[in-house]
């Protein structure tokens, strides 16, 4: 079973146990496949990464963040790996499985605890710390607790802040009026588990639900099952803190800067720490521990929003660092051009350089007796001169006669409109030639089907180079084979049809010399 542990609480799996993937999604004739999300347990995931030497727990906070920074398992523990700026920064590169031999001194010895090698080791960023309750207390995991958000609804203000149920139901906290006097807050009609603290609302849970299910049960049934069908995942003991490596901290000088994560995880850790001591007796009120438990959730929330910023968005590090232009591919502004087929584009030189670097290439290296480098300062030149020359467009015409020697009317590529909602927004099409200019041109008959027009809107071209995918993709998305009849009800499909003007013009040129003909003579035209 391929498993893929993500921050954030869910694990990506694929049911079958027998196949192991990490480059490409399983394919067998056997067997249905089927990619889901599923939540983690924190509390079992903390237990298995202790178990397998993978994680360890963060040790009570110094409430120092001097002390903080040099303890051994704290949440800047030298555990999570080594830096450059560290006095030793390589000194775990080179370790055994224990860790009892460290450093390239040992390299290639057998360590004596336990009889692993000591080798070359990279950084693992799948290494946890985790600050953990006491056992008598407990969180919401952030995914349920925005479930949880929206099956309660909103709340009342309080003090004129808005609030959700769930968050005036877990904070116990006393008002403190204007004249300094501590009152406690009313419940509400609608509200019967107003102020109840967590550590009620956990013994309560059922209860809860139970009476927010009934009073809407039509609106509310998608969140009540998917919170039901993993009960036992929505409260945790454990917080997981992911390793420095990712969440750097650096003092220069006396100053210090940090990434925002370490200031959420000091006051996690401080939380975790006020909730864990029971040796002063005030710690052991009720009311002074669901305060506690209310800020340590608030401080897991903004954790969780903070990494979803982080890792979300445009400017999120999934979409800057896996995001960029593939290897065959172009973009370019769409023109009209009525001579073409449905099926037909042209492309401006240039992109079909770059769309073609390596086929020119090997033609220049091969037909001209050009060395590797020497073929690629020619095709530089053509690309930063925005002007391919004579030879250069030469080879491009005789790379589209070439496919038309096999069959083709010229060289197969994708097009593709973002976003990529309707069968129709990719297609299968032929580039017969190219222009001088910086745009496509695209015949009128596809537009409807890629949701464009010419106002400026852009396509994204693929230039495949597999034949067999070619084949596939001429069969299903080829606008001329598999889009003229339509797939929701058999008949012709009107989004490919010409336009509107297009066929009154035709109309009324067709009618232009009926009078001349005999009905005879017409119906040998086959005029209708």
């Amino acid at each position: 079973m391929y498993t893929g542990k993500l921050f954030d609480g869910y694990n990506i799996n694929v049911e079958d146990k027998n196949i192991s993937s990490f480059n490409s999604y399983p394919h067998s004739l056997e067997y249905d496949f089927e990619t889901y999300i599923e939540f983690i347990d924190f509390d079992k995931e903390r237990e298995t990464d202790i178990l397998n030497g993978r994680g360890f727990i963060i040790e009570p906070s110094q409430k120092s963040m001097k002390k903080d920074l040099v303890a051994d398992n704290g949440i800047y523990s030298p555990k999570f790996g080594q830096t450059l700026k560290d006095l030793n920064p390589y000194i775990d590169r080179y370790k055994c499985k224990c860790g009892q031999l460290r450093g390239r001194i040992h390299s290639g010895i057998k360590c004596p605890n336990c009889g692993e090698v000591c080798k070359f080791v990279d950084d693992d960023f799948g290494y946890f710390g985790w600050c953990v309750l006491d056992e008598l207390y407990h969180i919401i995991h952030p995914a349920f607790y925005k479930k949880l958000d929206s099956f309660f609804g909103k709340g009342v203000s309080v003090k004129g802040m808005k609030r959700s149920k769930l968050e005036n139901m877990i904070n116990a906290g006393d008002i403190l009026e204007k004249d300094k006097c501590i009152k406690t807050p009313k419940q509400e009609k609608d509200e019967p588990f107003f102020a109840i603290g967590m550590i009620e609302f956990y013994n309560r849970f059922d209860e809860i639900m139970e009476y927010y299910y009934t009073s809407s049960r039509s609106s509310k049934a998608n969140y009540y099952n998917d919170i039901y069908n993993h009960r036992d995942k929505v409260f945790t003991h454990s917080i997981p803190v992911f390793t420095t490596l990712l969440r750097p901290i650096n003092i220069d000088g006396g100053k210090m800067t940090y990434e925002e994560t370490n200031a959420i995880y000091s006051k996690i850790n401080a939380s975790v720490t006020s909730i864990n001591n029971s040796k002063t007796t005030m710690s052991k009120i009720p009311r002074i521990k669901n305060k506690h438990l209310y800020n340590l959730q608030t401080r897991f929330m903004d954790l969780y929003n903070e990494l979803e910023k982080i890792l979300s968005g445009k400017k999120g590090d999934f979409r800057c660092l896996l995001g960029g232009r593939y290897t065959f591919t172009s973009r370019n502004v769409i023109v009209q051009n009525p001579d073409l087929r449905i099926d037909e584009v042209t492309l401006p030189v240039l992109g079909l350089c770059i769309l073609l670097e390596q086929r020119i290439k090997n033609i220049l290296s091969r037909l001209y007796n050009m060395q590797p480098a020497d073929a690629h300062r020619e095709w530089r030149k053509a690309i930063d001169s925005k002007q391919p020359n004579d030879m250069i467009k030469g080879i491009i015409q005789s790379i589209i006669d070439e496919y038309r020697s096999k069959g083709m009317r010229g060289i197969p590529v994708i097009i593709n409109r973002n976003p990529t909602i309707s069968y129709g927004s990719i297609l299968s099409m032929y580039c017969v030639g190219f222009t001088d200019t910086y745009t496509m041109g695209v015949p009128v008959q596809p537009l409807p089907l890629l949701v464009a027009d010419f106002d400026g809107d852009v396509l994204n071209i693929l230039l495949p180079i597999n034949m067999t995918f070619i084949k596939h993709a001429w069969a299903k998305f080829n606008p001329r084979n598999s889009m003229y009849i339509s797939r929701n009800d058999g008949y012709f499909n009107p989004a490919v049809s010409m336009q509107r003007d297009t066929l009154i013009n035709l109309n009324t040129l067709a009618r232009l010399g009926r009078s001349s003909y005999t009905e005879k003579e017409l119906k040998v035209k086959q005029w209708s």
